[in-house]
């Protein structure tokens, strides 16, 4: 596989723990916290599933510290994550075409002159080019690469192209056993580049330009929890007051929206084989998490210590 293909697919799919970052404020704490590796059991399944909350452009080498999961991986027959990637080039021409500018918008529409000015400015400092080499991309692209490129030069030891997800897809693939997305590549292209309006992209992506001391304490905290396992801090962390708030709509688009979806495919999926189920650690906590949804319908969620 070609490796600048890899990262460019692979830091687009991740980037999107950043906006459930700072949007899925839940309330409240979760007991289902202090572990990212949960085991589902119960309500008639036969064998055993487990669900593992990752950080999508964590290195794959943390999983050496993490109690249980290599086990419990190998001892799967189905391996679930929140988008197959089956076909790179395929999911890279879908992020692509949804990325790109409608051919009568520009981002003088989207800006007012002063704002464009600061934003060209801010933009020329951090990737050497302006606005102008973005032309034909929507706001909401320009943001993704913004942060993935920040975070990589704030934690220059966390390779995209070696994430925690795409490692475990890759090794279901080698074992030959089958590997399912929750959700197609269309599903998250949709929530993050058609949601919302250009104009709303381009406003959120002015406002994390201008709030870059923000962005790194957000950064370094929720990597703090996510290695302490601490979802219920996770939960509250991303329930503060934000510099750059999504709407209450979004909010539940990227969040709430997708659990409830995920939540009515994993009873059969389960059902069918025993399955290691990867999706992100913040779709994992409080009240409107998969973990508290998985016990609703009946399971037993058990936290894998060891």
């Amino acid at each position: 596989m070609n490796k600048q293909l890899k990262i460019f697919v692979t830091t687009l799919l991740g980037v999107l723990v950043f906006f459930v970052f700072d949007a899925s404020a839940q309330g409240g704490s979760s007991e289902k916290t202090g572990a990212l590796l949960w085991k589902i059991s119960g309500n008639g399944l036969q064998h055993s599933s487990y669900v593992f909350g990752t950080h999508h452009l964590f290195p794959s080498s943390f999983l050496d510290s993490v109690a249980g999961v290599k086990r419990v991986f190998a001892e799967s027959r189905q391996m679930v994550g929140e988008v197959a990637m089956h076909d790179m080039v395929a999911v890279a021409g879908e992020l692509q075409r949804a990325s790109m500018m409608p051919q009568d918008s520009t981002w003088q529409m989207l800006l007012s002159e002063e704002d464009y000015r600061f934003m060209d400015e801010q933009l020329t400092v951090f990737f050497g080019v302006g606005l102008h080499a973005f032309a034909t991309f929507k706001p909401a692209m320009v943001s993704m690469n913004y942060t993935v490129m920040f975070f990589m030069r704030t934690f220059p030891e966390m390779n995209p192209a070696e994430s925690i997800d795409l490692l475990f897809q890759q090794q279901a693939v080698e074992r030959e056993i089958p590997v399912v997305g929750l959700e197609t590549v269309h599903d998250q292209t949709s929530v993050l580049f058609e949601f919302s309006s250009l104009r709303r992209q381009a406003a959120d992506l002015l406002c994390t330009l201008k709030n870059t001391e923000y962005t790194i304490y957000s950064a370094h905290k929720l990597n703090q929890l996510y290695r302490s396992a601490d979802l219920t801090a996770m939960s509250a962390l991303v329930s503060q007051e934000s510099p750059c708030p999504m709407s209450a709509e979004q909010e539940a688009a990227i969040n709430d929206e997708r659990n409830r979806r995920w939540l009515k495919k994993l009873p059969a999926l389960m059902a069918e084989k025993p399955s290691f189920i990867a999706v992100g650690a913040l779709h994992l906590a409080g009240e409107a998490g998969i973990l508290t949804g998985l016990e609703k319908l009946g399971y037993t969620v058990t936290a894998v210590q060891e």
